[in-house]
């Protein structure tokens, strides 16, 4: 099986200086570059690799372009693979919420069920106990989850927001240990989907 992670908002060369969300993680009044958005998903990106390549999974890891050149590039990589394939927008929320939620086109039966198993290994985090999965389109509230997956093609596309950067019982996961754990839910979420359990 292949999996691609996006870790998005950075490497857009229209958006330079997006780094999505900023959060005062470490509470000393300062939101610096260390508690961004796109820093975060960097590390867990690659906690949710070292989690697959150990479940034997291929996994090829983005990073740059437009959310549209992102889309392109996967869909002629996912031309030339055989088997099940997977396609993770990896993001962190903000605004205060105080859930996980990964968000999958509305129409797609596979991504609803790939996004119910994902949510279930995560609400076995302490704090993490409320995650939804949430049908996305380009018509309502969700198109902007929408838009980081719609030019995806034949790979199971989510949107994945694990936690809120700003809530407070969710800020212990943003260190090296909390994304360990973040990234092995979200591999097991993808294992027992790919396995129909």
């Amino acid at each position: 099986m292949l999996v691609f992670l996006d870790r998005q908002h950075s490497g857009q060369i229209r958006r330079l200086d997006s780094l999505g969300a900023v959060s005062d993680l470490d509470g000393d009044g300062v939101e610096s570059i260390e508690e961004a958005e796109a820093i975060w998903t960097g590390y867990l990106s690659i906690e949710i690799e070292k989690s697959l390549r150990a479940l034997d999974y291929h996994v090829i890891p983005i990073s740059d372009g437009s959310y549209s050149e992102r889309h392109a590039r996967v869909n002629e990589m996912s031309s030339r693979y055989e088997g099940p394939q997977v396609y993770l927008a990896l993001h962190f929320n903000a605004g205060g919420g105080n859930y996980g939620s990964m968000f999958y086109d509305h129409r797609s039966g596979a991504g609803a069920d790939l996004a119910s198993k994902i949510c279930d290994a995560l609400e076995d985090l302490a704090g993490l106990e409320i995650t939804k999965k949430i049908p996305c389109s380009g018509a309502d509230w969700t198109k902007n989850a929408y838009y980081t997956i719609k030019g995806v093609g034949r790979p199971v596309a989510i949107c994945s927001e694990p936690a809120f950067i700003d809530f407070e019982g969710h800020k212990k996961y943003f260190n090296k240990a909390g994304m360990a754990q973040l990234g092995f839910a979200i591999a097991a979420g993808i294992h027992k989907w790919r396995r129909g359990e």
